[in-house]
C-alpha cells in the first residue's frame, strides 16, 4: 500500500534531524550564504596572491635569480 504523507508529517520529518539551533531553516540559509561568500572571496585573494607570485617568478629578472 502506498499512503501519502501529509505536510504536517513532512515537516516533523524535516525537524527531526536538526537537532541544534541553527542546522535548519531561515537562520541555516542565510548562514550559508554568509560562509559561501566569505569562501569566494578568500579563493579570489588566495588566487590573486598566487597569480602576482607566479608572475613576478617568472620574470627573467626576478629576485631569485642571481
Amino acid at each position: 500500500m502506498h499512503h501519502h504523507r501529509s505536510r504536517h508529517d513532512r515537516d516533523k520529518e524535516k525537524k527531526r534531524y536538526y537537532l541544534l539551533p541553527g542546522m535548519g531553516g531561515r537562520l541555516y540559509r542565510k548562514k550559508q550564504r554568509v560562509i559561501i561568500k566569505w569562501s569566494v572571496i578568500a579563493a579570489l585573494v588566495v588566487s590573486v596572491i598566487l597569480g602576482v607570485v607566479m608572475y613576478f617568478l617568472s620574470r627573467p629578472n626576478n629576485i631569485l635569480t642571481p
